[in-house]
């Protein structure tokens, strides 16, 4: 998302406007050199920080997440947007999409009126008094228990948004966190992060499919009745029902779209339509 700063208080923007010093430290990604010499990054499924040298003998244990406040933990698909590793700055972040533990001990700050209503980096709509947070790497959406360490109070967060930016800052919480964890008042506090690990339902390829899935275009008018009437015929033509080419309305607009198609798909089903007769239909998301 993003990130100004406020006194002690961190505020996230969207990827494009922030300080971007990263002090804190993670187990390294080797380096290994190919025979051209170039580095060849080796991505590890582990990490852990700021918890000392026995870091490791923390990991692949289960997180207590009982009786715990904050919000419901659920398995969800990672976003189609802000998972990608991204410049900010000239600075480099990776996001480990292949994580699988992860602990941390630092300092988090919060963030909440200036951005409310604003969109996430994983395109969500930002509540500033819903229980959410923003990090740098973790994949988007994330499940953390955040422990004031403090006062030991402990919470689960969703992360749902890039940031904090700032030196010395390993996890922003949105107002209604910081409330639950009392780091409002003092703008800072020293947390552990524990990521929590959701496995996959029997249904798992199901929803990542849903939330991947793309649509086609076809035709764009402001008339009802000529859509709905393309809509009918282009079903005949490509032997498709009503749920898999449909009109809706958007700003006055009557869309036609086929749809949804899973992604190692999308783009044959996309050359059938160009190839019957309407090369400027195009795949896009649905939101």
């Amino acid at each position: 998302m993003k990130y100004l700063k406020i006194l002690s208080v961190c505020i996230p923007l969207t990827i494009s406007g922030c300080t971007t010093t990263e002090n804190y430290q993670y187990f390294p990604e080797q380096s290994v050199q190919t025979s051209e010499q170039k580095p060849l990054i080796v991505r590890r499924k582990t990490y852990a920080t700021g918890i000392g040298t026995d870091a490791k003998k923390y990991l692949h244990r289960q997180v207590n997440t009982a009786n715990l406040k904050g919000v419901q933990i659920k398995y969800e698909p990672y976003s189609r947007i802000g998972n990608a590793d991204y410049t900010l700055n000239g600075v480099r972040y990776e996001v480990w999409n292949d994580i699988e533990d992860y602990q941390e001990i630092g300092i988090a700050s919060w963030y909440g009126p200036g951005f409310h209503g604003e969109k996430t980096s994983n395109g969500e709509v930002y509540d500033q008094k819903s229980i959410s947070a923003a990090h740098k790497n973790l994949p988007l959406p994330s499940y953390v228990k955040v422990t004031n360490l403090e006062n030991n109070k402990s919470i689960v967060v969703r992360v749902n948004d890039r940031g904090p930016f700032h030196d010395g800052r390993v996890i922003d919480l949105s107002e209604g966190a910081a409330n639950l964890l009392d780091v409002v008042k003092n703008g800072t506090a020293k947390v552990k992060l524990e990521l929590i690990k959701v496995p996959e339902p029997p249904n798992a390829q199901q929803l990542k499919d849903q939330m991947h899935s793309r649509y086609i275009q076809v035709i764009a008018t402001n008339d009802q009745v000529k859509a709905n009437e393309f809509a009918r015929n282009l079903r005949k033509k490509l032997s498709k029902n009503e749920k898999e080419i449909f009109v809706r309305t958007y700003t006055g607009m009557y869309k036609v779209y086929l749809g949804p198609f899973r992604p190692n798909i999308a783009e044959k089903e996309l050359e059938k339509v160009r190839s019957v007769g309407y090369p400027n239909s195009y795949l896009l998301y649905l939101d």
